[in-house]
């Protein structure tokens, strides 16, 4: 998988990673107003949220969470 790591001790809820993510691989959880990983095998290993989270929260593994199938 690609997104590994989410520390919800340093996420501070802004959204922002979730904002970010084309693949709704993120969401803010309603009880903890914390972001957590809700669709990880979506990740495209964009990089997006890892780069766009300031508390460096969020750790995306360079690694594909799985092949892409191409149209040919």
């Amino acid at each position: 998988m690609a997104i590994t790591g989410l520390d919800t001790d340093l996420c501070n809820g802004c959204g922002i990673c979730v904002d970010v993510c084309p693949m709704d691989v993120l969401r803010i959880d309603e009880k903890g107003e914390k972001a957590v990983i809700t669709y990880p095998l979506d990740c495209m290993t964009c990089f997006n949220c890892e780069l766009e989270c300031d508390p460096n929260a969020i750790y995306v593994s360079p690694e594909r969470a799985k092949d892409i199938v191409l149209p040919w």
